[in-house]
């Protein structure tokens, strides 16, 4: 497993948590491959495994990164940092992850 920290920047009044649900719920049904399964936990298309995220204190974003597969975490990984950069960089001051 691993966890990824995602800071906002400070001069945002969207909490990070509500810009990613809305980003889901626009790209739902189209060409995204994450699917949600239930409030906060995605799943990808193509790689398995889901990713678990929540609102921290502070506005952090926090999500965790369950593969099924060891080798395909990496892909999982990548895959959620590639979303978040390409639909919220604009909202986003830094990602950490963390190997647990």
């Amino acid at each position: 497993m691993k966890t990824v920290q995602v800071v906002p920047k400070a001069d945002i009044d969207t909490k990070l948590k509500t810009l990613l649900k809305q980003t889901e719920r626009q790209l739902r049904g189209g060409t995204t491959t994450f699917l949600r399964e239930r409030e906060g936990r995605w799943k990808h298309v193509k790689y398995p495994g889901w990713i678990r995220w929540d609102e921290a204190l502070g506005g952090l974003l926090v999500a965790e990164v369950h593969a099924k597969k060891d080798q395909s975490d990496w892909q999982l990984l990548h895959a959620f940092i590639g979303y978040l950069d390409r639909h919220l960089a604009d909202y986003i001051e830094s990602i950490s992850i963390y190997y647990r």
